[in-house]
């Protein structure tokens, strides 16, 4: 029983996965995916509390020595079971022996995925098949066996060379510990004409089997609570009761499979048959378990888009309905008491009018824009741009929805110009402006901030307002979010603003996010390539003599 970060296989025991030793136990950190996740641990994942650069490197240090101690080990034992191993006694039954290292190769390849709870546990009967080895044909056998079955599959799963070194080690030194027990309480071999069923072999196979599970599992636990700076006794002692469980029935296994080989090597396909079985029934339920995730997520993303589509209709009506009705009151006054009212309130209501159509002609090009967005219809048209020009048309622009707002523009020499699309720069930086204006108080300042960047030019628009709670700083470029949602907000809006903003940035290759927000107000940050996507190789870094914006 295993859990592996990589390719799922196992041996019934603990052993190494793709992305670090891994456990073959089953004890492992749980990782959101697509799919019900698989109980793994890896050394990239690091302890939950924060860790300095010098607690990273000293961690990766002791895990580099311990598996190295391991692999060492466990090959230099292999080594010499390599060179005293008895190659008759795996004569005396060819036919189970083979049939046992063909089946020990399999089980390694092709584990059992087992769904439980909301992780998948990875359980291979290659622990069966290696201890039968064992009882059939000795420990050195069983562990060369291993050893190879072991290899065959890390390579077969492009696993690196350590990874492949620690599982041949750490079987191996399981192996060992396991055949010195046995042999040191008596056990006899079944293929030398022993009954390895007498009552007096029982106390033999029981403690030979226990060991091989504990040494197999503290092994790579050990490795793993390393790895993730976690106490290595509370590790190893998480999900003991149903990992050691899972190993017992497995090895109990073992001596089945090796009486119905002395009796006849065909009997052996039919411990395989439930097996197989199994395999299939884990895999159905498997894929039972992804369909319910994928349902079960579904469900919550067609939700979520529902209560989104609720929410835009009625901030969308809203926000039509005010300047509809604001327009239509001050046409309909001028219809009654246009010859009664003096030119300059006629001209005040006109003005008035004009403004809240303005209003609605923005929202209605934002609802377009955002649409053009999605469907992947805007593209951008790079040009060279004059900075200069462009705050000052922004700042022109805006000036009249200011409530007593300063603005501050400050441009570094040296980044006057810079090669993008023009249009696309004049709205991110107009809605950043805009943003401002709406969310700070009146009278207060609205700097925008151009200067040079090791990446290329940066632009900053820096307001004086409350500043945005931290749980909400990504979520206000969502589409419709905004940080006030009651319906007795101050500042209007569908909270599409800085959606375009991001992504327009996108579709021109720049990069938009906020660099400080808090009491004292809000820094929006706008960083510029030296040339838009498609161009980095061959725009030049300065404008042609001549040209323009």
């Amino acid at each position: 029983m295993r859990r592996s970060p990589g390719s799922a296989r196992g041996s019934g025991v603990p052993r190494s996965g793709a992305g670090v030793p891994s456990a073959g136990t089953g004890r492992g950190r749980r990782r959101p995916s697509d799919r019900p996740p698989s109980r793994r641990r890896g050394f990239t994942r690091g302890a939950r509390e924060p860790m300095t650069a010098g607690m990273r490197l000293r961690r990766l240090r002791s895990v580099e020595l311990y598996v190295a101690l391991v692999s060492v080990a466990g090959l230099s034992l292999l080594a010499w079971f390599g060179s005293t191993v008895p190659i008759g006694d795996a004569r005396l039954a060819p036919g189970a022996f083979w049939c046992f290292s063909v089946l020990l190769v399999g089980a390694e390849l092709l584990p059992i995925r087992v769904p439980r709870a909301s992780e998948v546990e990875e359980v291979s009967t290659s622990t069966t098949f290696a201890f039968a080895l064992l009882l059939g044909f000795g420990g050195r056998i069983a562990a060369l066996s291993l050893a190879v079955a072991s290899a065959v599959a890390d390579l077969a799963h492009r696993k690196p060379a350590w990874k492949a070194l620690f599982n041949v080690g750490q079987y191996t030194l399981s192996v060992g510990a396991a055949r010195a027990v046995y042999l040191l309480l008596g056990g006899v071999i079944a293929f030398h004409g022993e009954d390895i069923v007498a009552g007096r072999n029982l106390l033999a196979m029981t403690a030979s089997a226990a060991t091989f599970f504990v040494v197999n599992d503290a092994l790579t636990g050990i490795a793993l609570a390393l790895a993730e700076g976690q106490p290595i006794l509370r590790y190893l002692w998480r999900d003991l009761p149903f990992q050691s469980a899972t190993a017992a029935a497995l090895l109990a296994l073992s001596p089945i499979v090796v009486v119905a080989a002395e009796r006849s090597t065909w009997l052996i396909p039919l411990v395989i048959l439930p097996v197989a079985a199994v395999y299939w029934g884990a895999s159905v339920s498997l894929e039972n378990a992804r369909l319910i995730a994928s349902l079960e997520r579904s469900l919550q993303r067609l939700t979520e888009l529902n209560r989104l589509k609720d929410d835009f209709v009625a901030v969308v009506s809203h926000e039509l309905r005010t300047p509809l009705t604001s327009i239509q009151g001050y046409l309909k006054t001028l219809l009654q008491l246009g010859g009664e009212l003096p030119e300059d309130q006629r001209r005040s209501f006109l003005q008035a009018a004009d403004r809240q159509g303005d209003r609605l002609r923005r929202l209605i090009e934002q609802l377009l824009l955002v649409a053009r967005l999605e469907s992947g219809a805007e593209r951008a048209t790079a040009s060279w741009v004059s900075l200069p020009e462009l705050v000052d048309h922004v700042v022109d622009e805006l000036r009249s929805r200011a409530h007593g707002h300063t603005f501050d523009v400050r441009l570094a020499p040296g980044v006057d110009r810079v090669r993008t699309d023009e249009g696309k720069l004049h709205r991110i930086l107009s809605n950043l402006v805009e943003n401002a204006l709406k969310y700070s108080p009146p009278d207060t300042r609205v700097t925008i901030r151009i200067e040079g960047h090791p990446e290329g030019v940066l632009i900053a628009v820096e307001d004086e307002g409350p500043g945005i709670p931290p749980e909400h700083r990504e979520r206000v470029f969502e589409r419709f979010f905004q940080v006030d949602q009651s319906s007795t907000r101050r500042v209007g809006g569908v909270g599409l603003g800085l959606y375009i903003c991001r992504s327009l940035s996108e579709a021109i290759g720049a990069r938009l996010w906020i660099e400080r927000t808090g009491a004292s107000g809000t820094v929006f940050a706008l960083l510029l390539p030296p040339a838009p996507p498609g161009e980095e190789d061959q725009a030049p870094l300065r404008p042609p003599v001549g040209a323009g914006a």
